[in-house]
């Protein structure tokens, strides 16, 4: 009877080693092929995030062509400029680059053409459109192709004459720098909105140059989306932009907002995609 049960004992753990080989050899195998899968899945997403960041890239390049700017400044009255504390004197010249635009071709590419904006601080350089939705352009580029990196876009409750108290442009914050996502160098390199705190809007009609006065981070549920009305509204906006301001260089006066000037406004995603977050210039 003992020899019996030695031998039931002898089998049961021959029965338990050869599980646990059986159970050893499965996670020996198993965790290589997840691994290998991992890879493919991660490399696959790697490939697909370059081909559409070399897309939108190669598009916008040969869009260039059709965007020329000197950097050598002139001076010139014409146009419309947001207004200094300078500009208290009857007649203000303001310089800027010179610009060969090719608005017909681009126009022609894209009827949602609506300018050109140009941050020559940051290297920003790209044809700004309009549509009937915010939607549009989120995953549109100008020539209409799908592309995750959109394009850049005028708010759709503008009039797109650039003549409203405050009118809002948007763009995505890409990862290797494209569309806005320069604009958080504002905020990393402290003293690089100085070395040209302008941004520039051409136009048929004219060349609009708005002097930077603050940049900061928020949230999509901001008082600073909202609109303003009158005098007071302006006013009241102007004091909540600058208390959020992270522009420890700007000095107050250097912009007279006194006789109101028209505010252009630049919002980009901030921190992790699908986030609140929002940076301002």
């Amino acid at each position: 009877m003992e020899e019996i049960h030695n031998e039931e004992r002898g089998e049961r753990r021959n029965s338990n080693r050869s599980y646990k080989r059986k159970k050893q050899s499965i996670v020996h195998y198993l965790i290589p092929t997840v691994l290998f899968i991992s890879m493919l899945v991660f490399g696959g997403l790697f490939l697909r995030d370059f081909l559409e960041y070399k897309a939108a890239n190669d598009e916008y390049a040969q869009l260039e062509e059709h965007i020329v700017v000197e950097e050598e400044p002139k001076e010139d009255n014409k146009g419309n400029a947001t207004q200094e504390s300078e500009a208290a004197k009857e007649q203000v010249d303001f310089s800027h680059p010179k610009f060969q635009i090719d608005y017909d071709a681009l126009t022609k590419i894209n009827s949602d053409f609506s300018a050109v904006i140009y941050i020559p601080a940051l290297g920003i350089n790209y044809p700004v459109v309009r549509s009937k939705d915010n939607e549009d352009y989120l995953h549109k580029t100008f020539e209409g192709k799908s592309n995750f990196a959109g394009a850049i876009f005028l708010d759709y409750n503008a009039n797109g004459n650039y003549d409203q108290s405050n009118t809002f442009i948007f763009g995505h914050n890409m990862k290797n720098g494209s569309m806005f996502g320069k604009l958080k160098y504002f905020l990393k390199e402290e003293g690089l909105v100085n070395t040209n705190p302008y941004i520039f809007l051409c136009r048929p009609d004219g060349i609009y140059r708005y002097r930077i006065f603050t940049y900061y981070l928020t949230t999509t549920s901001s008082e600073i989306y909202n609109d303003f009305e009158g005098d007071d509204g302006y006013d009241s906006y102007i004091h909540l932009v600058t208390r959020l301001s992270s522009y420890k260089d700007y000095q107050e006066g250097i912009v007279d907002f006194s006789t109101r000037p028209k505010l252009l406004t630049l919002s980009t995603c901030s921190g992790p995609a699908g986030g609140q977050q929002r940076f301002i210039v």
